[in-house]
């Protein structure tokens, strides 16, 4: 997450955020599908065959793409109690613009039926009228419910410009007992990232603030 507004540098401030460079935004769908459907895996990636052109688009487009690229996971083909007997469970990622390029997701439907069919024609099996329940979250829904600035999933990318000592600082430039921690600080975005950098906040408090 990327709170500008607790940033006490002027570089950093909200008006300033958008120059900035973000990772995508996530579109989430779960679905829970009656029926064991046999030609899908764990972990599932479904591409195009133009992914030059759809990696160069993706970040600007201001619509939803077209022939979109997912990544679905089954998370009952490995442990059958994550769904009910004879059913699966899915979630689908599908990567797409953050707000600052396509703030109105009213057509959110479009993407997730055009994302369903082509799931089904690709597995062999009648996702849409074995659909039991189903829940959808556009960049907005995940804006509001994390804080993601403008809904990007990761924050800050990794560009030339936003990397080791271009990034922003885990501690504030104004406030010495204001420190951050997260994809877009240092020292970077991904899970794996964060927790080093946990560690590494952790440690720069207890030496900055020691009490004996």
């Amino acid at each position: 997450m990327f709170r500008g507004k607790f940033l006490g540098r002027e570089k950093y401030r909200p008006e300033k955020l958008d120059k900035m460079e973000w990772t995508l935004a996530p579109f989430t769908i779960y679905l829970g599908v009656k029926g064991k459907m046999e030609g899908i895996h764990h972990h599932n990636y479904f591409l195009g065959d133009n992914f030059r052109d759809y990696a160069d688009t993706i970040f600007r487009s201001s619509v939803a793409p077209q022939k979109p690229y997912y990544y679905v996971n089954v998370a009952s083909k490995s442990n059958p109690n994550c769904a009910p007997e004879n059913c699966e469970n899915l979630f689908i990622l599908c990567p797409v613009p953050d707000l600052r390029v396509k703030p109105d997701w009213s057509d959110a439907d479009t993407l997730v039926d055009e994302i369903i069919e082509d799931l089904g024609k690709r597995v062999g099996y009648d996702v849409k009228n074995n659909i039991l329940t189903k829940v959808v979250y556009t960049p907005n829904d995940w804006e509001k419910m994390f804080h993601l600035y403008r809904g990007s999933g990761l924050g800050l990318a990794h560009g030339l410009n936003q990397i080791g000592a271009f990034r922003p600082s885990n501690k504030d430039e104004k406030l010495n007992n204001v420190y951050y921690v997260g994809a877009s600080t240092t020292p970077g975005t991904g899970l794996p990232i964060v927790v080093i950098g946990s560690r590494l906040i952790t440690e720069r408090i207890e030496n900055e603030h020691r009490t004996f």
